[in-house]
Order: C-alpha cells, then sequence, then structure tokens
C-alpha cells in the first residue's frame, strides 16, 4: 500500500480555516504565483537522467583517480526499490563543457567489503552516460543522477564517476527492499544537526563504519552562518561579507565547504542518505506567514520583508536541491509553492518497517507568542496555545500522515520527525502553571498533536494492541528516550500515577547534534555533573522523560527486527578532528513489538566502548536550534 493513496474517508477537520481559505482571504495568491515564477527560474535543480553505455566506451577509460577532480567526493540518496540518486561536483577548473560523465555502477560482493575494494571490471558492472547538459556552472558543478528504474531491490551497489580520464572516489549505495519483502532487520544511523563552526565531524567518521543499512539525517543539514569557529580551521567566510547567508552564492558556499569535510565525506560515501529538513538549511526558526504568503522568521534581517524572505527561501532551497541527493516531489506547473515542491515521503522497508519523513517548516504556521511577544524561547504559557487553526504539518500533509501511518501493514510505523514531539516543560504543575522550553517544537502546536496522537490511540485500540510507533527526532542537540503521549497537560495522568499508561501511543527518540552546540556549551560544570543534573530536573518536570541528555555530542542508532526496535546512543569528542576521535557508548534502549515500553538495557550484546569522553571544552555561544 502506497501510503495517503487509501479510498479512505478525509476526517472532518476541526476548524474551516483551511490553507487555502487562508490564503484567499488574506489576498495572498499574487505572491504565492510571484515565489512561484521565482522557482520556474531557477530553484530545484533537475535529476540527470542517464543512459545506458557499453562498457568499451571511451569515457570509462580511467588515467587516474583524482579526488581534486571531485573536491566534494560523491554521496547517494532517496533510495527506492529499484535505485537512488548519486551526486558529485566537478571542480571548476576540471569542468570542459562538451564532456559527458562516465558512471558505472557493480553490485557489491557482501555489506562488509570496503568502497576502496570495488571491482568495476566485472560482468555484471553497469555502464551509464551522463550529458554534458546535465551539470555545470548553472548547478555550481554539481551532478545528481537518478538511478531508479535501474538497478535491483535490496541490494548494495558501489559507484563511481569518470570524467576525462579521472575517476571519482568509489561511493556506495542501497537500494530499498521490495514492498512485499520481509527483511530481518533495518538498522539506520541517525544524525543532524552539524554545525560546522561549533567543532569536528568525527562523529561522522564513525558513522561511516557503522554497519548500517541508511544513514538517516533529521534536520540542520548545514547551518546558515559564516564567521570564524570555536575550533582551529573551522572558519567559513561568506561572499556576501555578512554572517549569515544573504545569497545564493552564500548558500553555495556553505554547502561547498561542510562537504569538503573528509568525515561527512566519508559518511557519504558509504551509507545512502535519507533526510528531511529543519529550519537552518534555510534560515534560524522559520515558518509560513500565511497572510504575506512568504515565509517568516525573526532570526534574519530579511525576516519581516516577503519579497527578500521568498528570494532567500528560493536561493537556500535551489543551493540544496544541487548539493544533497535527496528525493522531492517538483511540480513546476502548480500554482503555488506548497504544491509545486513536496518533501514529505514515505519509504518502506519491506513488511519490517514504513519510514513516514514530514516537512515540518515548509507549512507551519506562526508559533505562539509568549507574555513578552517572542516567539523562539518560551517559558511562560501563551494564551492561544492551543489555537485549532495553528498547524505544524498543512492540512494535506496531515492527512496523508495519519492515513498513512494508521493504514500501514508494516511492523513497525517510523516517523522522521525534525522537532521534538514529547513536551518539555521547565515547570509541570497544570494547563495554567506549566513552563514550555520551546514553542518552536510541538509544544507550541498542541491541539495538532493531540489529534494527531489521538488517532493514533484510536487505531492501536482498533488493532486491539501497540501501534509500534517509534519518533525519531533531532533539533535540540540532545539525547532523548520519551513515550509519545495523548496528552502531557495534567500532571495526574502522568507516571509514575495509576493510569498514566493509558495515555501512551509510542516512543521517541532523539539524536543529537553532531557539533551544534548543546547545554554544555553554555557552563563550566564537568559534563558528568551537569548531565547528571539536568537530567533529574527535566524528568521530575516531565515523567513521560526516561531519558535526557543535554551535554555530549555524537549520533544513535535504531536497529529494528520482528521482534523489538533498539536504539543505542553514542558520545564523540567534537574537539578532535580525526576518525579515531574518542567514542562512548552512552545508553541503550529496547522496545518489545507489541508493547509501549522502554526497556534500558544494561550491558548484554552490545559493546561498552573503553574511551572516555573529554569535557564540552570552553566554547561559547548561545544554543540555537
Amino acid at each position: 500500500m502506497t501510503a495517503g493513496q487509501s479510498g479512505r474517508q478525509k476526517r472532518t477537520e476541526p476548524t474551516t480555516s483551511t490553507r487555502r481559505a487562508v490564503l484567499q482571504a488574506a489576498g495572498a495568491g499574487s505572491a504565492m504565483g510571484a515565489l512561484a515564477m521565482l522557482f520556474s527560474s531557477s530553484a530545484a535543480a533537475n535529476n540527470a537522467d542517464p543512459h545506458g553505455a557499453a562498457a568499451a566506451d571511451d569515457i570509462f577509460d580511467v588515467d587516474r583517480t583524482s579526488e581534486a577532480v571531485y573536491p566534494q567526493s560523491v554521496a547517494s540518496g532517496g533510495p527506492t526499490p529499484s535505485g537512488a540518486i548519486v551526486w558529485t561536483r566537478i571542480d571548476p577548473a576540471a569542468y570542459e563543457g562538451d564532456q559527458p560523465v562516465g558512471l558505472q555502477v557493480t553490485p557489491a560482493p557482501d555489506r562488509e567489503t570496503a568502497n576502496t575494494d570495488a571491482d568495476f571490471s566485472t560482468a555484471e558492472t553497469r555502464h551509464f552516460r551522463v550529458p554534458s547538459s546535465a551539470f555545470g556552472p548553472d548547478s555550481d558543478y554539481t551532478l545528481n543522477v537518478d538511478l531508479d528504474g535501474e538497478l535491483d531491490a535490496d541490494t548494495f551497489y558501489f559507484y563511481r564517476f569518470v570524467y576525462d580520464g579521472d575517476a571519482s572516489p568509489v561511493g556506495r549505495l542501497r537500494t530499498l527492499p521490495d514492498p512485499e519483502a520481509d527483511p530481518d532487520r533495518l538498522k539506520l544511523a541517525c544524525a543532524s544537526c552539524n554545525n560546522y563552526l561549533h567543532g569536528y565531524f568525527g562523529g561522522f567518521a564513525h558513522i561511516a563504519r557503522e554497519d548500517a543499512d541508511y544513514l538517516l539525517h533529521l534536520g540542520d543539514f548545514v547551518y546558515e552562518y559564516g564567521g570564524a569557529g570555536n575550533q582551529p580551521d573551522r572558519d567559513i567566510q561568506l561572499p556576501s561579507g555578512n554572517d549569515v547567508a544573504h545569497t545564493l552564492a552564500d548558500f553555495r558556499t556553505i554547502h561547498r565547504t561542510y562537504r569538503a569535510d573528509e568525515h561527512m565525506q566519508a559518511a557519504l560515501a558509504r551509507h545512502t542518505l535519507v533526510m528531511t529538513w529543519d529550519d537552518h538549511e534555510i534560515v534560524n526558526n522559520r515558518w509560513w506567514n500565511y497572510e504575506t504568503g512568504a515565509p517568516n522568521t525573526a532570526s534574519h534581517p530579511y525576516g519581516d520583508d516577503p519579497e527578500k524572505m521568498r528570494r532567500l527561501y528560493v536561493e537556500g532551497i535551489e543551493a540544496l536541491a544541487e548539493y544533497v541527493p535527496f528525493r522531492v516531489e517538483y511540480d513546476r506547473t502548480a500554482e503555488d509553492l506548497h504544491e509545486r515542491f513536496r518533501l514529505y515521503r514515505s519509504l518502506e522497508f519491506g513488511q519490517l518497517a514504513e519510514l513516514f519523513m514530514t516537512d515540518e517548516r515548509l507549512y507551519r504556521s506562526p508559533p505562539p507568542e509568549d507574555e513578552f511577544g517572542q516567539r523562539d524561547i518560551a517559558a511562560p504559557p501563551a494564551r492561544n496555545v492551543d489555537d485549532p487553526d495553528r498547524t505544524m504539518l498543512g492540512g494535506d500533509q496531515r492527512e496523508w500522515f495519519l492515513d498513512g501511518v494508521t493504514e500501514s501493514a508494516a511492523t513497525w510505523k517510523v516517523w522522521g520527525n525534525s522537532v521534538l514531539n514529547a513536551a518539555l516543560k521547565a515547570t509541570n504543575a497544570g494547563e495554567q502553571g506549566s513552563f514550555f522550553v520551546n514553542y518552536d517544537a510541538w509544544d507550541g502546536y498542541e491541539h495538532e498533536r493531540q489529534l494527531i496522537m489521538g488517532e493514533f490511540q484510536r487505531a492501536a485500540r482498533g488493532r486491539d494492541g501497540a501501534l509500534n510507533l517509534i519518533t525519531l527526532t533531532g533539533d535540540m542537540h540532545a539525547y532523548v528516550a520519551a513515550y509519545a503521549k495523548t496528552d502531557y497537560r495534567d500532571p495526574e495522568h502522568q507516571q509514575p500515577l495509576p493510569g498514566a499508561e493509558a495515555d501512551r501511543v509510542g516512543v521517541e527518540f532523539m539524536s543529537p547534534g553532531i557539533t551544534s552546540d548543546n547545554l554544555g556549551a553554555q557552563t563550566p560544570t564537568p559534563p558528568d555533573l551537569e548531565e547528571d543534573a539536568a537530567e533529574l530536573l527535566v524528568e521530575s518536570q516531565n515523567p513521560h522523560i526516561e531519558w535526557f541528555n543535554w551535554s555530549r555530542y555524537g549520533y544513535t542508532t535504531v536497529e529494528f527486527t520482528d521482534d523489538a526496535a533498539v536504539y543505542t546512543a553514542y558520545g564523540v569528542d567534537r574537539t578532535v578532528d580525526g576518525a579515531d576521535a574518542p567514542k562512548r557508548l552512552l545508553r541503550s534502549y529496547r522496545v518489545p513489538e507489541g508493547e509501549v515500553q522502554l526497556e534500558e538495557l544494561r550491558g548484554g550484546p552490545l559493546p561498552t566502548l573503553p574511551e572516555t569522553l573529554p569535557g564540552a571544552g570552553d566554547l561559547s555561544g548561545g544554543v540555537d536550534r
């Protein structure tokens, strides 16, 4: 079954203020049309369609392997059961306008073989010619080639590009299983929040060595900032001279810089990328202003200028589409951006799991203001926090998401979610007395969260069992293991009090920042002491949270089998620029199939890594989610 394409009758909306009605009432149709025109002339680079070629074609003659010709290496993403998108960038100095690109793809003999041991001389190797018109200065010399329809399901492949005698580094991709297949396992390496200025990407080096099936990135793949880094050789100078991206050239410079990092290159060359965005790929804490028909933010000089924000959005998306191999639906004939550019989609890993990747930035309405008029970090409760018209997903995406999850036949329903879904309170004193930490997350969209979780709970009761919902989240630069619930407002219904388990819908696991500043960067307290105090405070006010760590950096893995889902959290020292940056096993949890239960694993089959993780250092600066 394809998510969102069932014949199920649409639910009755709690309000008649649909997105289209809001746009029409505000007279924003012309503004959306203007944005659409900008997209028609620029953003969202097209993927190239390869043409089959003979192995004897001279474009596959390799004179040398030259990393200099491919300064950002290679990557793959957007997997399907019959292919994936493969990516590279040619150095402008090596570019010849009329020279086609050769692409070689060969099955990997097993999942352990290193990329460097790939053999492109076998009879199984497939050869493709990519015309010179597929890339060049207009796309900043980037090349995205879509192999959908060319490969076999559930298979690892090695690939490389050949350009004018120069072979690229070797990448590895994996196609999706057939939807009717029954895989034994699915292992995702999960990452988020890679601020280049805040540290080194040793976490990606460790991800490259993980025996994972795919790399799941949950937002903030790049940050829009330039300026001085907090570690040597981590500065970014933007062409505009600003410290935050203002132009397409700025965004391209940011992507080129990030993708030149050897540790990020290693992870992307080894694992096929599945991603959604959060805010920093364009601008911090962004939402959609339905009255002006333009994105809005309080975090950029253009924030209150609809025309400039539209242009910023277009150019940020253009650079993202050029540099990141992710699969989106793009319809240039549609009348408005929300119908032209669709990032949300589902991926089926056979009958074992279905992953729903949501877009929580393009459709979201403004978050509530606190009593001081701010929207970024809101502590006092807002009078309009439960506004039924406020949406994170928009009506169409929400309907697709609800239908997909509740009707999926997969054992595990996995939600790729950009911002924390579980409530996070500084004080827990009931509906009028609770202070929330961040209205940019789902706490600012309480009505829609209750609607979604209520539907999931009803679906679980209809099946007389658990929905097996696992939410995987980024954004907060923290590790979190928590229960997803229908209602977080009433302390009397929270564990460990009687009846609390009845509100549980699923579990949520958060991946920390690879490098982005967290609480540990703000205090001189040693992490071992600081994290214990923070965990105690958070859990005392949020009893649905089993583990909270806002003091370390790293990544997580989540492995699904028919019997259980296992989340494992690793800390990696961001102050060490090396593939051997110290790594430490922090925590692991198991969720049994058919139960909404977090079981902490202590030891067992998981390795205990001997390295200790040094302190966060003396890095300064605000925690910018």
